[in-house]
């Protein structure tokens, strides 16, 4: 209902008096308190160790340097995370302003001419008024907080997109360098087996050896030929890859220096990190923020419950003369009490619908965490086990140059067979492409580490305990 009082001061002072005790209590709204889970708090892990969020620059490439910071630019899809956090920004400042009060301004003027008589007469007028609803319940501010930890949970899908970026682009940066280093074992190869084949039909058509031999020597060279071809393949791809992470078309020029991976060292990953250093992962943190947020709605509904208290006041004046307009102003006030439980079928279900997202987003931060431990556990277990076998790739090359020398030394002096020579000179070529791929795996899952850690953990001093991380079933 809403009635008008002259002056307003009658009902308003009493009014505020009666619900300023209310109001006080209404003040202390509270957050959803999450069980424990053995996360570490980001103080807690920057207490322990140096986070260092730019790892890549431990590579010490000013190529991939320069990469890295081209993406960040112009990425496409990290220029959408940011007009997302941008625009959760915006939605929280418009739900804010209903904690503000609303104002109002206008004004009129008319001429009236009398047919009869052909006199005219004029009217002015004009008002202000201002309206403003009392958050007894916590409703608004709800509403509000509930925004709030959508922008944050906003900016952690952004931080997100930036892991996953850069992380991208130093994986397809260094997938080229092996596809193109492989390409030069492989050319090398090339250029050994038309030697070669050149030899054995000089041999084939001088009678000192049979038919066998220059087959042999020519289904080595198809091979290699096949190999570089699909490695050619893969560099395409690769620069398509880099090109869409750099925003770059088809003619854009795409300078990546060569470099010997085998030169490279990685920087290495802290692997007695605990589990619960988790903390630092976007994703993670967005899910929480989103249970926050999700909360904050469920408890603005259920305050939608109770009647709403909306004060207002005008001021108008009218006149006959522009002169006079303002010498006799008028004053009013309204009181509006909005009774939704009398909707009860209908505002109810908004509360069960909002509970119901509620426990919904506790599910998706449980799955969240369970995924998260999961990635990290495989990629720390990847990373190990890449350098192992990268250790093991490298005896065996090793063996097997030796085994090719041996073989070409024992064709020479009519020991061995051709076959045998070319299967010990192959074998020797695969195991170097294997160690260069090695190589490749060791960088990928140290990166994809750091990645999934939200960084690279640097020991300041001693280090944590491995905390048991909490069943995500208790969330």
């Amino acid at each position: 209902m809403t009635s008008s009082l002259f002056p307003p001061s009658r009902l308003v002072r009493p009014l505020v008096l009666l619900t300023l005790p209310i109001l006080l209590g209404a003040c202390a709204g509270r957050d959803y308190v999450m069980p424990p889970t053995g996360l570490m708090s980001e103080a807690e892990i920057e207490a322990e160790w140096s986070v260092d969020r730019a790892w890549w620059k431990a590579y010490r490439d000013p190529a991939l340097n320069a990469l890295v910071d081209a993406a960040l630019r112009n990425n496409v899809d990290l220029a959408k995370s940011a007009i997302a956090v941008n625009r959760a920004l915006y939605q929280a400042r418009q739900v804010g302003a209903d904690l503000v009060p609303e104002f109002s301004a206008g004004g009129d003027a008319a001429t009236t001419l009398n047919a009869k008589t052909g006199d005219s007469s004029e009217s002015y007028g004009s008002n202000l008024g201002i309206s403003y609803e009392l958050d007894l319940w916590r409703k608004l501010r709800d509403a509000a907080s509930a925004q709030e930890w959508e922008y944050k949970a906003t900016e952690q899908d952004r931080e997100s997109a930036r892991l996953a970026l850069i992380n991208n682009v130093i994986d397809a940066y260094y997938n080229l360098q092996y596809v193109r280093q492989a390409q030069e074992v492989t050319r090398r190869s090339i250029e050994f087996y038309e030697e070669l084949y050149r030899i054995v039909n000089d041999k084939y058509r001088a009678g000192k050896v049979d038919g066998l031999e220059p087959i042999t020597a020519e289904q080595s060279l198809l091979a290699a030929r096949n190999n570089l071809m699909d490695l050619e393949r893969q560099q395409k791809t690769g620069e398509q890859t880099l090109r869409n992470l750099l925003n770059l078309g088809p003619d854009a020029e795409l300078d990546i220096p060569a470099v010997d991976l085998l030169a490279v060292r990685p920087p290495s990953p802290d692997l007695d990190a605990p589990l619960s250093a988790l903390g630092l992962r976007p994703d993670v943190r967005a899910a929480e923020y989103r249970i926050q947020e999700a909360f904050k709605n469920w408890e603005a509904d259920k305050a939608a419950l109770y009647p709403s208290v909306t004060l207002g006041g005008s001021l108008s004046v009218s006149s006959n003369s522009v002169d006079t307009l303002f010498s006799v102003p008028f004053l009013g006030g309204t009181l509006k009490i909005n009774l939704p439980f009398l909707q009860w079928n209908k505002v109810r279900w908004n509360v069960r619908i909002s509970e119901s997202q509620f426990e919904e987003r506790k599910l998706d931060f449980a799955q969240t965490l369970t995924t998260a431990l999961n990635e990290v556990d495989t990629y720390w277990y990847s990373y190990e086990n890449a350098v192992a076998l990268l250790a093991n790739m490298e005896k065996k090359h090793e063996a097997d140059v030796r085994i090719g020398a041996y073989r070409e030394t024992r064709y020479n002096l009519g020991a061995d067979e051709l076959k045998d020579w070319v299967q010990a000179r192959n074998t020797a070529n695969d195991s170097m492409l294997s160690v260069l791929k090695g190589k490749y795996n060791v960088i990928e899952y140290v990166n994809a580490v750091f990645q999934a850690m939200g960084g690279r953990l640097v020991p300041r001093s001693g280090g944590a305990e491995n905390v048991p991380i909490s069943s995500p079933a208790a969330i």
